[in-house]
């Protein structure tokens, strides 16, 4: 079949700081020549993938075989009700069920997802919330994947649905009493800056808060007490908190702390006071206490110091304990802080070289235990009840893995650490069969932004993978807060390309130390892990048998000269700001489109989602037409865009297992055939 062309298009740059860009018209839908592209490549995709597509639902097949298709969650406790939520065998979507005052009573599904998502080919639900008195439910849908959700209302009694629809709202609620709440409407740009209130016996909305500056987007939340509703202004280097005590008549928010450059916090209520977890002249955060009635920086005591070789995470409070979330030496653990019964505080870490501990959230805040999960890469989650004075556990739940057999002894997991070139240690973890012989194909993923640090959870296409002889191994380069929030910092603004050369120097240590072999590594990211994928290919495709890229930023100098575009100010504290010469010159010497040249690449998969509001699909359209015009050798380009989904790709999990098992099948077939 023929390769697409998209015919290039010069026109003049819009002005001194945009490149001439030859492919700027496929940005705009409208366009007949836009739609042609995006089909013709939507056609050549689905042919050059047709010759696996057995293979391809034999991944499906499998991962489906490696999940437990009816599964449920542990029930808790909520007032007179046990909630949880559970999925059945077929359904792509839960069930939201709740059982009065005992478990043996009569199930009632007050929530069907499936229901709803019958008619549509996407249907992402932000949020399902039980008003306190167990009567209303609100909850916000998504039939598009654009992340702007429509807010509906049913009354649990009757099961009627209320006569009352507010659109363009975020994914964020909060009751305030039995018949009103708080939530966060978007702007014309899709940014959540907007808090409103709404009493449900009157038709109106009423704005309580604006923000104003475009760097700072909205959130809200409530205190594990119940007492308060915490709306928050967050930046990417600084926030502010407002307060709302539930019992208080009106409507009113009141400031914690105003913002300050470079401060970050966050607050939570225990009793009489309130709990801060900020980063004041402490790069990994301490720990704070103050009355709730003095408020002020001068009035905090401090609970917990910094400590540079521990990153504070955040702080789950119980009326009888807390619990600190750490990291530590690229490890998660738990410090737990009695507060009665004379027991001094203690750590949950685990043994395994690498794995993920957290808190599950919980109802009951006076409860005397609390529920974590555990998880490998090897060892499917598993959920525990955690007795505080006892320091005693009980297993609640491993998560199953389907119907297939599955042994954790079949499988190895190492954490290692490859040196970079200014010296520093970066961490890799590492996932193989038992029998898999070093030196074997290897799939490296990353991400390395927005402090965000990669999971290290078992995950069934993980197992997939390795079973069909992969190592697969995740590069915990600079960006990500794994050794702390220094480790962001150093992956950001103008050390973004530590990012990079950290990923090239995992990979040149991988293949010293005999792990892997140039040239047969599979690079595997998404959003700015696709970024880091796109620079990469740039820079060092000799490494790659393979990449593939979904929602990629790769147009990050375009992007981040649009103003209009949703995240595009508040992102100017990650990437730069590009009208600042030296931000511009910086960017434009790593940002992947601009920097696409006549070289070889590698076999690429490269997928978008049409209706991706992160990140538009045009990045990822632009970057393909300019690889195949530019590109010196044959290797297999293939670009597929979703017309129903957006950054999240799709809604249920079945089509979710499939959309995995395309990208499974394309590494593969690269394996297999090349």
């Amino acid at each position: 079949m023929k390769i697409p062309q998209a015919v290039k298009r010069p026109q003049k740059p819009l002005s001194v700081r945009h490149v001439a860009d030859d492919w700027k018209y496929l940005e705009d839908l409208d366009d007949p020549a836009t739609d042609a592209y995006l089909k013709a490549e939507n056609k050549y995709y689905k042919s050059m993938m047709k010759p696996i597509s057995d293979l391809k639902k034999e991944l499906f097949e499998e991962m489906k075989q490696r999940t437990a298709e009816d599964d449920s969650s542990i029930p808790e406790r909520d007032g007179e009700y046990w909630y949880y939520v559970r999925y059945q065998k077929g359904e792509q979507y839960p069930l939201f069920c709740r059982k009065r005052e005992t478990l043996e009573a009569a199930e009632e599904i007050y929530f069907d997802h499936n229901a709803i998502a019958a008619k549509h080919s996407y249907c992402d639900v932000g949020y399902v919330d039980v008003s306190p008195n167990h009567r209303l439910m609100a909850y916000a849908i998504d039939l598009e994947g654009n992340e702007r959700y429509t807010l509906r209302f049913r009354d649990l009694e009757t099961n009627e649905e209320l006569p009352i629809a507010i659109e363009g709202v975020s994914g964020c609620f909060e009751w305030k009493t039995n018949q009103s709440f708080f939530f966060i409407k978007l702007d014309e740009n899709d940014r959540p800056l907007q808090l409103y209130f709404r009493d449900l016996t009157v038709e109106e909305n009423v704005l309580i808060y604006e923000e104003k500056d475009t760097s700072f987007f909205l959130g809200l939340d409530s205190s594990e007490s119940d007492e308060y509703i915490f709306l928050g202004a967050s930046g990417y280097d600084a926030n502010e908190i407002w307060c709302h005590r539930i019992t208080d008549l009106g409507h009113d928010f009141h400031c914690f702390m105003p913002r300050l450059e470079g401060h970050e916090y966050e607050i939570s209520h225990h009793n009489e006071s309130f709990l801060i977890v900020s980063n004041d002249n402490a790069v990994n955060f301490q720990i704070f206490k103050t009355s709730i009635y003095e408020v002020e920086r001068e009035h905090w005591a401090l609970v917990q110091g910094h400590n540079p070789e521990v990153f504070i995470e955040g702080l789950t409070v119980f009326h009888d304990f807390w619990i600190i979330s750490e990291r530590h030496k690229a490890l998660p653990r738990l410090k737990i802080m009695p507060l009665t019964g004379g027991v001094k505080p203690y750590w949950l870490q685990m043994p395994e070289e690498a794995y993920e501990l957290n808190t599950s959230e919980g109802r009951d805040y006076r409860a005397e235990s609390f529920r974590y999960w555990y998880s490998t890469p090897r060892l499917p989650q598993t959920l525990y009840e955690h007795h505080v004075t006892t320091k005693t556990q009980t297993l609640l739940k491993r998560r199953m893995t389907g119907t297939k057999p599955y042994f954790e002894e079949d499988y190895v997991v190492k954490r290692l650490w490859a040196k970079a070139r200014d010296g520093v240690s970066v961490p890799v973890t590492l996932l193989y069969h038992r029998d898999t012989k070093p030196g074997a194909d290897l799939i490296l993923h990353s991400y390395g932004s927005y402090g965000e640090m990669l999971d290290c959870e078992y995950s069934n296409y993980k197992i997939v993978l390795v079973e069909r002889g992969f190592i697969y191994a995740l590069a915990h380069v600079r960006g990500g807060t794994e050794l702390g929030k220094s480790w962001y910092l150093d992956g950001k603004l103008s050390k973004k390309k530590n990012t990079f050369t950290d990923y090239i120097d995992v990979a040149e240590f991988l293949i010293e130390e005999g792990l892997a072999k140039k040239g047969r590594i599979i690079g595997e990211g998404s959003s700015a892990g696709g970024m880091l994928m796109g620079v990469l290919a740039n820079e060092r495709p000799d490494l790659f048998l393979g990449i593939v890229a979904s929602v990629p930023f790769v147009d990050v100098l375009n992007t981040m000269l649009d103003a209009n575009l949703p995240l595009t100010t508040l992102e100017y504290k990650e990437w730069g700001n590009p009208n600042n010469t030296p931000d511009y010159e910086y960017i434009k010497s790593y940002s992947p489109y601009e920097n696409v040249k006549a070289q070889a690449y590698p076999h690429m998969l490269v997928v978008a989602g049409l209706h991706d509001q992160r990140v538009l699909y045009w990045e990822a359209a632009k970057w393909v037409a300019k690889l195949r015009a530019t590109k010196t050798t044959d290797s297999l380009l293939l670009f597929k865009i979703d017309d129903d989904s957006g950054h999240a790709g799709a809604s249920g999990r079945y089509d979710t297992l499939k959309e995995i098992a395309e990208e499974l099948a394309f590494m593969v077939m690269l394996k297999e055939r090349h």
